[in-house]
């Protein structure tokens, strides 16, 4: 049995972490904000944006910062 995630637990350790290359821009929030029609959209918008950017990050080994 895997243990609970305590989702804004993970998010305030990840925040410190996040190889600023890969970080969300000002312009990528306002792009997510501005295409998204309610908060749900939002909040799938942003969660995508944030994988590809990891996928992207991890790719080229530079996820987190060293």
């Amino acid at each position: 049995m895997t243990r609970p995630i305590d989702t804004l637990e993970l998010i305030k350790n990840t925040k410190r972490k996040i190889n600023p290359n890969y970080n969300a821009k000002i312009r990528d929030i306002d792009a997510i904000y501005s295409s998204s029609i309610d908060k749900i959209q939002l909040i799938l918008n942003a969660f995508t944006f944030g994988y590809a950017q990891g996928v992207k990050a991890q790719k080229r080994n530079k996820a987190y910062k060293k």
